[in-house]
């Protein structure tokens, strides 16, 4: 099978770590993959995993699309709907909401068949994305994704996320405390995801306020690429515990000797950067959401009550107690984490192709 997906970019973020994990699964099965990504980004994270995708035989295509800029998009458009001719591809499967609008765009007159997937809960489409998608059949990352989901389809599929552990854990270590010159005791605390609101990282500035005379420290990995959709990286400065990393490439070496994860999210899809965590052993502090609360049922995972940082407090000073080792906890969430295997998700997406051809 002959397959396309059109995302906005490669690098870091949970779209694009899954349909990293997705697209090389699917070339190992067999089947002839192309990425294309459609936005400018050139940082360090995205040329590694091109490299990757290279080297599982994903062909990979940048069409460098600047965001904000109409005539930009229109070259996109072009770009894709003529990439995705010449490949004559028999799925298309498109990520996110201006993404499936490009691939409709891109297939509007083919025979070519576009499946639209569901990061979020909800995904919202806009006007000219549901007139274009509205009986596109449609993946949901998600239990939580299918069960909110706005999307008004009669074809509909709920197939949770998955991540290739081959791809992730690594026995590379990355010790923040000798980067930043910290004491060898130094408690770190990583969050993983791009500056956008929905990260709620405004929670993690007053944890590290609370924290700022101890040894806790917390580090965000996660960059801004620009808009009124992503928060100011200045409003994290002056915080001596509190530092913001930008786009990293190392995130699981960085984990590797990390003491906890924490992710503040006031919504999800099926949670990727949760996923690469438990994959690395690292103990998780999530914030209480459905989307976390089901995929919960592991080691070492550890929910506040509430948003509130005195509930969130309350959990941290908990899991620092933790004395395991992160392989340890990792060989105990290992039966856990088959649910969340990528080879189990690209055999049911690829059955839902082969059910909509």
């Amino acid at each position: 099978m002959k397959i396309v997906h059109i995302l906005a970019s490669l690098g870091s973020g949970g779209i694009q770590g899954f349909v990293f994990s997705l697209a090389c699964q699917q070339s190992r099965l067999g089947h002839d993959v192309m990425v294309i990504a459609t936005d400018v980004c050139d940082n360090e994270h995205s040329s590694k995993q091109e490299i990757i995708y290279h080297q599982h035989n994903v062909k990979v295509h940048r069409l460098n699309r600047k965001r904000g800029n109409k005539l930009d998009l229109l070259k996109t458009i072009y770009g894709c709907r003529k990439l995705v001719s010449e490949f004559k591809p028999d799925i298309v499967n498109t990520h996110a909401t201006l993404w499936h609008m490009i691939g409709a765009l891109s297939t509007v007159g083919t025979s070519y068949k576009q499946i639209c997937t569901v990061h979020n809960t909800p995904e919202r489409w806009n006007f000219v994305t549901n007139m274009l998608c509205k009986n596109k059949p449609v993946i949901c990352c998600s239990i939580p994704a299918f069960e909110n989901r706005v999307q008004k389809s009669s074809n509909v599929i709920c197939i949770e996320n998955g991540v290739d552990a081959t791809l992730v854990r690594t026995s590379e270590i990355v010790d923040l405390r000798r980067e930043f010159n910290l004491p060898e005791d130094t408690k770190v605390v990583v969050s993983v995801g791009n500056l956008r609101p929905q990260k709620n990282y405004k929670n993690v500035i007053e944890l590290a306020k609370h924290y700022e005379n101890t040894n806790v420290h917390f580090f965000i990995c996660g960059g801004n690429h620009g808009g009124p959709s992503y928060d100011d990286p200045k409003l994290y400065e002056g915080y001596p515990n509190l530092h913001c990393l930008g786009t990293r490439s190392d995130v699981s070496a960085i984990e590797n000797s990390a003491d906890l994860f924490l992710s503040s999210s006031t919504f999800e899809g099926l949670p990727i950067a949760v996923l690469e965590a438990y994959f690395n052993g690292i103990p998780c502090i999530l914030s209480p959401i459905p989307q976390h609360i089901n995929i919960s049922n592991v080691e070492e995972v550890f929910i506040p009550k509430s948003f509130a940082v005195s509930d969130f407090i309350k959990v941290i000073d908990k899991a620092l107690l933790t004395k395991k080792l992160h392989n340890n906890i990792y060989a105990s969430r290992e039966k856990s984490l088959e649910k969340y295997s990528i080879t189990g998700t690209a055999i049911l997406y690829i059955d839902y192709y082969n059910k909509n051809l």
